[in-house]
């Protein structure tokens, strides 16, 4: 579906004729992303299908990326430069951050982790302080598919370790607990969200300083939204436990400097978040497996039960908890998914 010639044609005409082209890595999207060098210079092509195909999605658009990354640079963070665009065939040359993530860096580094993910905090913090006020036109976090998407541990999850299709109403009775937790919580300040906050979309920037040794990609899905949930991507990732002391240390670090109106409304939430976060990423691994065959995801559903039995206890989410019991859901039990026939046992109406 995404022509190379296109491509090909991008970089003659960026003055990029004849450069060495390198796949790098995967993307859960319908975009490829290729490294190019030429003359002892590296730069990044991103080619996605075009912001007006009828299949792009929301978070995925170029668009998007151009203008959020001026965004992130103007309130002084590391987002790539853009140097070519040509978004009407789905195709943009940005600046090469290099190929070394947060993620590479706890991998390889254990003993550094706990550095990294304070720097990646600060970042954060950054910008919460920078934020409060955002120059640039961005979805609500509450309209989109992150809010929305806390129902998939039911519309999906729930069909496939049960082996059932659920009965009328049983998502909407869901939700409905969902809505009165949420009442019962302070307001919660309203910040630019990355939306997709873990290592693996962290670069490593080593020749930089402070905030900006921290080099953001991924960053296309932002939206405006309560403030703790990038530090939950970060804190309570789906794809690792991060260290109680760590998690403990950075979350401290974060709240240090906040008034104490924020400092408890932060608090309130950021269980809150975290569950809802679970929630949907548990059930998105289950609806991508049986939409798209891409069954990866399916490897993290241990963690995923691991945090939400953490989350769980959380006395402000005891009446969810209590709904699971109900509905004879254990997240203690390491849950086997059978994809064959699941198909058939999910509602029409699951999101």
């Amino acid at each position: 579906m995404l022509d190379p010639a296109e491509r090909l044609n991008f970089l003659k005409h960026a003055g990029w004729a004849g450069a060495l082209e390198t796949r790098v890595g995967e993307d859960w999207s319908q975009r490829k992303i290729f490294r190019v060098e030429k003359s002892g210079r590296s730069a990044i092509v991103m080619h996605s299908l075009p912001d007006d195909h009828p299949q792009a999605t929301a978070g995925h658009k170029l668009r998007d990326f151009v203008r959020i990354s001026s965004y992130l640079f103007s309130i002084g963070l590391s987002a790539p430069q853009v140097y070519a665009q040509d978004v009407a065939h789905g195709l943009l040359l940005v600046e090469d951050f290099g190929s070394i993530s947060l993620q590479d860096r706890i991998q390889d580094m254990p003993s550094s982790q706990g550095d990294d993910y304070l720097r990646a905090t600060n970042v954060l913090a950054h910008i919460y302080g920078r934020s409060q006020h955002i120059s640039i036109d961005l979805p609500d976090y509450y309209a989109g598919h992150i809010h929305t998407g806390r129902r998939r541990v039911v519309d999906w999850y729930i069909p496939a370790i049960k082996r059932v299709k659920n009965p009328d109403g049983l998502s909407e009775e869901y939700l409905e607990v969902w809505k009165k937790i949420e009442k019962s919580l302070p307001i919660v300040p309203r910040r630019f969200l990355h939306a997709d906050f873990h290592p693996a979309n962290l670069m490593w920037l080593a020749e930089r300083e402070k905030d900006k040794q921290i080099g953001l990609v991924d960053f296309q899905g932002a939206v405006v939204g309560p403030a703790p949930y990038d530090l939950v991507n970060l804190l309570d990732d789906a794809r690792r436990i991060v260290p109680d002391d760590i998690r403990a240390v950075c979350l401290g670090k974060f709240i240090e400097h906040l008034m104490p109106a924020e400092r408890e409304s932060f608090l309130a939430w950021y269980p809150i978040l975290a569950c809802q976060f679970h929630c949907r990423v548990i059930g998105q691994a289950v609806k991508l497996a049986v939409h798209s065959g891409k069954t990866r995801l399916l490897d993290l559903v241990p963690i995923l039960s691991h945090h939400l039995q953490h989350d769980l206890k959380h006395p402000l989410l005891a009446p969810l908890a209590q709904w699971f019991v109900a509905q004879r859901v254990d997240f203690r039990e390491t849950a086997t998914i059978d994809l064959s026939g699941l198909g058939s046992l999910i509602r029409e109406d699951a999101f």
